[in-house]
């Protein structure tokens, strides 16, 4: 899989490069804004490799609506989707609770080659809750299977892959 940013909205579009073989091009709809746009073959096999490092699920929020986030290596910076911000994941909400740059989960390999998942805070007003537990400035702590996140008036879980998952 591969991530590439939409031109219009700033949000990440996810899609399967192997629908593309040299010469095309494959045509994308962005889910956060609908615009359409095109990549050439070239311009896919450019994109960093993005295999299944699990995704977080965003259960509730002021937009009432279900949104999936794809995780990659390293830190996945989570925050409220505005134009110009700089952030992986960027969760559309009008939540005002809900910061531009709200917490981080950064995603590495051990020394056994298994993926260690951690979270932490970016000094948010209202703070970042794992299980109700608000993380504290310098916190860094470690995230399993079905971990639940607060950040603001807004709810995620975390989905990594082999769990068992009911969708």
């Amino acid at each position: 899989m591969k991530r590439v940013l939409c031109p219009r909205c700033d949000g990440y579009v996810t899609f399967d490069e192997q629908r593309c073989s040299a010469g095309e091009s494959l045509f994308l709809v962005c889910s956060h804004c609908g615009k359409s746009f095109s990549l050439s073959y070239e311009e896919i096999v450019r994109q960093p490799d993005t295999a299944d490092w699990g995704k977080i699920v965003v259960l509730e929020n002021n937009c009432c609506e279900r949104q999936e986030f794809p995780l990659i290596v390293g830190d996945n910076v989570i925050g409220r989707r505005n134009k110009g911000t700089d952030v992986d994941i960027a969760i559309e909400s009008s939540d005002a609770d809900l910061e531009r740059r709200h917490c981080i989960i950064n995603v590495r390999l051990n020394k056994r080659g298994e993926p260690v998942y951690t979270l932490r805070d970016c000094s948010a007003r209202s703070g970042t809750y794992l299980r109700q537990d608000r993380l504290g400035k310098r916190d860094q702590v470690r995230l399993g299977h079905a971990d639940i996140v607060s950040i603001g008036g807004t709810t995620f879980i975390l989905h990594l892959p082999g769990g068992d998952e009911e969708e």
